[in-house]
């Protein structure tokens, strides 16, 4: 009977620790997450894994191509991953700035800097927001800069 009550004891003290845990993660970026980026003002739509870090940590993958508008080509063809910080900065709402290389011919020739501001939904499985990319050339001259609408989607991980 003592290690009945010391078991349920144990598990009364474990729930309320799961279901902070579970609210917590619900109102939090922090995961992995599938994201589709369509801009307003140009072709095509991209889609990429992003991982927001605990520690406010960012990594952004996608594809490599860069879109067929003549400014950015004048700048390179592929992008690196992207590295970046986001914070909180109300209820459900958070900022993010980060950093791609931008490459021609086998050689950094300039870079991106996007800026977004994220919403979480209720649920904490979907966020959406504004996004600016600032395709900029190898001094960080801004050669063209393009509004995005951004929506992401919590991938299951354990």
């Amino acid at each position: 009977m003592k290690n009945r009550l010391i078991s349920l004891a144990a598990v009364c003290a474990f729930i309320p620790t799961m279901l902070v845990a579970q609210s917590v993660e619900k109102n939090e970026l922090v995961g992995v997450w599938a994201v589709k980026v369509t801009p307003r003002n140009a072709p095509g739509t991209l889609l990429a894994i992003d991982l927001f870090g605990a520690d406010g940590s960012f990594t952004h993958n996608d594809d490599e191509a860069l879109p067929p508008i003549p400014a950015i080509q004048a700048i390179g063809t592929k992008r690196s991953a992207a590295y970046g910080r986001w914070k909180r900065t109300g209820d459900r709402e958070f900022k993010l700035t980060f950093y791609i290389e931008i490459w021609k011919e086998g050689v950094v020739n300039g870079f991106i800097r996007v800026q977004r501001t994220l919403t979480l939904s209720e649920s904490g499985d979907e966020f959406s927001g504004p996004a600016k990319a600032d395709f900029c050339d190898a001094n960080w001259n801004v050669v063209l800069s393009l509004a995005n609408d951004v929506k992401g989607k919590r991938l299951e991980t354990p």
